[in-house]
């Protein structure tokens, strides 16, 4: 795949990338069941999403948006009876990024 900067990114190394995203959404669950900081984990996802998606030049706003809306919206969950809304969050985020993954990665 050309990004910007007419950089060519193998197609694997960007499945593979987009995989270890998906693993580092799915660990702020036990993050913060376990009462580690999952903040700062989020905050570099959301960074490279950002980043990811100016490389890319190519659109998929319709994934990438709420991805990342949804992601910025944990930020408000704190408190415990927010769990269960954080929980179903991480969830439909997951499910983004596997609709992503199949759109670049075939």
């Amino acid at each position: 795949m050309i990004l910007k900067y007419n950089v060519d990114i193998e197609e694997q190394t960007i499945h593979n990338r987009l995989q270890n995203l998906i693993n580092q959404i799915y660990k702020l669950l036990p993050s913060r069941e376990e009462g580690a900081n999952w903040e700062k984990p989020l905050q570099t996802i959301l960074e490279e999403l950002a980043g990811m998606q100016r490389l890319m030049n190519c659109g998929y706003s319709e994934i990438f948006f709420p991805l990342l809306n949804k992601l910025e919206g944990l930020y408000s969950l704190v408190e415990d009876d927010d769990f269960l809304c954080y929980r179903r969050t991480i969830f439909e985020c997951l499910g983004l990024m596997n609709d992503l993954q199949r759109l670049i990665c075939p």
